[in-house]
């Protein structure tokens, strides 16, 4: 094997088990602070659970469960597993194919004889009647509970998809066609929510509102959104709006499709913005238990194990992704360039993308690499954005690399540049793939077939098909395909200078 692909097996390998470290089974663990499984009292009359060092009373108390998202089956789980008994009821949303993708995981298997019901949809992370039917039964739970219920909500990402229910007059299909108008003119995940929320029945504190009766209301949180903001994650069914943010007609107004939305529409959007926002209830809290920290702080320890000098250089990664690798391209430049003696310390400095408190740390890292021998890993993680100029099929992830495919073939100094980028959920928008492979082979390989060239890989970009480009190159080598993971905490990507 050459050099070169074995690299990209290990970034593969590095990938595969960042993610197996945010899996709810490793999540929702005692070692995380969550002992769910019901602790006698002393003197054998109470009943609690520790969530984050605090103590819930369960005594006398009926449990049930709600989930929405990529990541929730598994959280279910461990909850079913813990509670036992005490679990009565639930109703839990999850992807289509879900089950059948994990069918021979143990920690993704609820029991035989199972109280919760469960309710594939949302095919490529589009909402559908199955969503639908299930955030209607998810909100009926939610308003039966009294002071004698528990109700467990479990929230990840896709659980914006899964949680459809639109605000009267507007349809499923009405509000799909708007957020899809929105994706395409490559709105983050942060402004798509907005307007999701607006135009919610469920969404924005909802669900909790519904819960109010309950004893309790008990969230728990994957988080797919870059800073990890509650109210946003899924939409936010159970928490308000704590965060300021620009209004859902801003959002429309700024990609220039408010005006042309039907009258009924606008009606609501405005309506929904003057009323007033729900108060946090009593008896709601909410935990953030999964963030891509985790992710990336496994990938160090992977690539140590692979002879890498590893660098976090951000999980906060946002924009759009001809942004990112224009960005990416002058940053790799700017360390080619001050390792030939060509860039002074300081102006390398003015070319660090990423947050200028972590230069120092960057640098030593450098030139340790430098020193030792050894590649550099720069390791990120966050939800760039796209924007589709085509009828083709891809991701965000899937063109990323294809575009820094191009930037390593273009130019001689980045040939030893391998890159890495794919969703951690395993689905890079609505295509079977995770994402891609980007370096230097990618090109070669393609251009060894005499009939195609370099505006042929263009072509596919301006068609937003990354997704084809890689499937017919080499029967998909430098594709990361993974299917659905279980967990869902945002873009992962792996830059490797060799």
């Amino acid at each position: 094997m050459s050099a070169q692909l074995q690299h990209i097996q290990n970034l593969r390998h590095i990938f595969q088990r960042s993610v197996e470290a945010v899996r709810p089974a490793q999540l929702l663990s005692e070692a995380n602070q969550y002992t769910l499984r019901p602790q006698v009292s002393e003197d054998g009359r109470r009943l609690s659970i520790q969530i984050q060092g605090k103590t819930l009373d369960i005594t006398h108390k009926h449990c049930h469960v709600v989930g929405c998202g990529k990541a929730v089956l598994g959280m279910a789980v461990q909850l079913e597993k813990s509670l036992d008994k005490r679990l009565v009821s639930g109703v839990l949303s999850i992807p289509e194919g879900t089950r059948a993708r994990f069918q021979d995981v143990p920690e993704m298997q609820l029991s035989t004889n199972t109280v919760l019901d469960v309710i594939e949809g949302a095919p490529n992370n589009q909402p559908d009647e199955q969503a639908l039917e299930a955030a209607k039964r998810i909100k009926t739970l939610a308003a039966s509970m009294t002071e004698n219920d528990i109700l467990f909500v479990l929230i990840s990402g896709g659980g914006s998809a899964l949680l459809p229910l639109p605000r009267p007059p507007l349809t499923l299909s009405e509000k799909m066609q708007l957020v899809r108008r929105l994706a395409n003119c490559g709105a983050s995940i942060d402004e798509m929510n907005v307007v999701r929320i607006a135009l919610s029945d469920i969404k924005g504190g909802r669900l909790a509102a519904a819960a109010r009766n309950a004893f309790a209301v008990i969230s728990f949180v994957i988080s797919d959104v870059v800073g990890d903001p509650v109210d946003i994650i899924a939409s936010g069914p159970t928490c308000t709006v704590i965060t300021k943010r620009t209004t859902a007609k801003e959002v429309l107004e700024k990609y220039e499709l408010f005006a042309d939305l039907p009258k009924h529409i606008r009606q609501l959007v405005e309506a929904t913005e003057a009323k007033e926002t729900f108060q946090s209830a009593h008896n709601n809290s909410v935990y953030v238990v999964g963030v891509n920290r985790v992710a990336t702080a496994q990938a160090v320890q992977e690539a140590l194990k692979c002879g890498y000098n590893p660098f976090i250089a951000s999980t906060t990664i946002e924009g759009e992704v001809q942004q990112l690798v224009s960005k990416y391209n002058d940053f790799l430049q700017s360390i080619c360039d001050f390792r030939e003696g060509k860039l002074a310390e300081n102006d390398l400095k003015s070319r660090f993308p990423f947050d200028t408190r972590i230069f120092q740390h960057f640098l030593k890292t450098l030139l340790m690499c430098e020193r030792t021998k050894k590649p550099l890993l720069l390791i990120l993680a966050g939800e760039p954005t796209v924007k589709v100029t085509g009828s083709g099929l891809g991701g965000r992830n899937q063109e990323l690399a294809l575009r820094m495919s191009l930037i390593a073939h273009e130019n001689a100094d980045f040939n030893n540049v391998i890159f890495l980028s794919a969703g951690t959920d395993g689905i890079d928008g609505p295509t079977p793939a995770a994402g891609a492979i980007g370096c230097d082979l990618v090109i070669s390989d393609f251009l060894a077939n005499n009939s195609h060239k370099l505006s042929d890989v263009q072509a596919f970009l301006q068609h937003s098909d990354s997704y084809n480009f890689y499937k017919n190159l080499n029967a998909g080598e430098y594709h990361v395909l993974t299917g659905h993971t279980g967990t869902n905490v945002m873009d992962l990507q792996l830059l490797l200078i060799v």
